[in-house]
């Protein structure tokens, strides 16, 4: 299995954009779980089973700082992570797996681990792992592949760490959409040219295509 990572800010969600504009699938920014409030080691949400232990965090508690709420991947007092229900597409769809991660905030050059596992019934696992510093920023991660066949799709999120303190997870979402239309392939050559120039400045977003 190739892996192909492409980042650079504006490239990436040029990249994205040049793919066909996708038809959300599933989304969830967390805001509505337990009534917009914490709770440590919850359970409850709506489109996730959890497994291990995570915490509920609405901005402003714990010293954290999000988009409404988040979830702490390092729960009280464990690791943790998210797993998805069964999603499913056609021969030649585009699956696109997108959400926001950063570090704990909590201290002071930590690190921790974070996997993300996207299991195909036709293609295989997707999988990825690497740490996140407490001090990163909340920055968007994206991965894609074409289905070679008619199947299902699930996925986790989750992390190793084991402090109580894990990194920080937000706005997920599923996107599954047919090949783009000819007309689609000038503006995905424009994305890989913009994403060429990008790639000496600061990298925002990450793009991660496996086949």
């Amino acid at each position: 299995m190739r892996k192909l990572i492409l980042a650079g800010g504006i490239a990436a969600a040029t990249f994205l954009a040049a793919v066909p504009a996708t038809a959300v699938t599933f989304t969830d920014n967390f805001d509505s779980e337990n009534g917009g409030s914490s709770m440590l080691n919850y359970t409850g949400f709506a489109n996730f089973t959890t497994v291990g232990q995570v915490d509920l965090v609405k901005s402003g508690d714990y010293n954290i700082t999000c988009s409404g709420s988040c979830v702490d991947l390092d729960g009280t007092s464990g690791p943790g992570g998210l797993l998805s229900g069964v999603f499913h597409y056609n021969a030649g769809d585009v699956v696109t797996l997108s959400f926001d991660l950063g570090g704990s905030q909590r201290i002071a050059n930590g690190l921790d681990n974070f996997t993300v596992v996207l299991f195909s019934t036709t293609d295989g696992n997707v999988f990825d792992a690497f740490d996140v510093a407490s001090t990163d920023p909340f920055k968007n991660y994206s991965y894609f592949f074409t289905a070679s066949g008619t199947g299902s799709v699930q996925f986790s999120l989750g992390t190793d760490s084991q402090d109580n303190i894990g990194p920080l997870l937000d706005n997920v979402s599923l996107n599954i959409a047919p090949v783009p239309e000819p007309a689609t392939w000038a503006m995905m050559m424009l994305g890989f040219g913009v994403i060429g120039l990008s790639m000496r400045r600061g990298k925002v977003n990450t793009v991660v295509q496996f086949a």
